[in-house]
């Protein structure tokens, strides 16, 4: 079994992507894939989940039986998801004859990943099998080559926080205005990254050029993908690299 958690910001695209990324899987691979809906705070998912966090809790009957407002609420429903960690796995044990098990993650993306229950979730899925994480962000969220650093400096403060390699992915790719593509297919060349980085002048700036060396001298390397979970754009390159961090012949970059 291959666990992928699918993670990132409110808005990035993570259910649709989840739906797309998985019915590629089964369409193209001809493999099994089971989905599972870990946020709480959902209202409409995209796709049929095999296992719905929704079954033990919502952010909704919280809001009504504890009086909390839904930030409150969203944080109390996230600490009962690490509480029920054991209901959780023996759910995910039911999938051991699938290929992958794709997990979407709540919309709210940092008390997933900062609070306890994100880490003690993706530890005990390790129990299960191979895990590994999608990060997805907005590229039009990101204005400038600065913007993009801050983005890719998540990603990998995500990976430390969880203990898992992953990869970054820009979705909605089918939405950026044609005078930004340059800027995000420099994301996967960091020389080129960091001279239009530089170019924007600035203390932040020179910030951002050092950060960037940082993180590629101690992070994972691999390349960004470039994805539209509206057109399916993008779902090879993701399924190749997810493959390629298990096998010791794969090349990351």
């Amino acid at each position: 079994m291959h666990i992928i958690v699918v993670l990132g910001p409110a808005g990035s695209g993570k259910s649709t992507l989840t739906k797309t990324f998985g019915e590629w899987i089964e369409r193209v691979q001809r493999l099994k894939v089971a989905y599972v809906n870990l946020d709480p705070g959902a209202e409409v998912i995209p796709y049929v989940p095999n296992f719905d966090i929704r079954s033990i809790i919502t952010v909704r009957d919280v809001m009504i039986k504890e009086s909390l407002g839904p930030n409150g609420a969203f944080v109390k429903s996230i600490d009962t998801m690490a509480e029920n960690k054991e209901h959780i796995i023996d759910r995910l044990k039911k999938f051991e004859d699938y290929d992958y098990v794709i997990v979407d993650t709540p919309g709210q993306m940092e008390p997933f990943v900062f609070r306890k229950a994100g880490p003690i979730l993706v530890s005990t899925f390790k129990k299960l099998g191979r895990v590994s994480g999608i990060i997805v962000f907005d590229p039009l969220l990101a204005e400038t080559t600065t913007d993009l650093v801050v983005l890719k400096t998540l990603g990998v403060i995500t990976q430390i926080r969880l203990g898992i390699d992953s990869v970054i992915v820009l979705n909605k790719y089918d939405l950026v205005k044609k005078d930004k593509v340059f800027i995000l297919k420099a994301l996967n060349d960091t020389l080129s990254l960091r001279d239009e980085i530089l170019k924007e002048g600035g203390i932040y700036s020179d910030i951002a050029a050092q950060l960037l060396e940082l993180i590629d001298a101690y992070s994972q390397a691999a390349r960004l993908v470039l994805v539209s979970a509206k057109t399916g754009e993008g779902m090879e390159d993701l399924y190749t690299i997810i493959h390629e961090m298990f096998c010791t012949c794969g090349d990351l970059t």
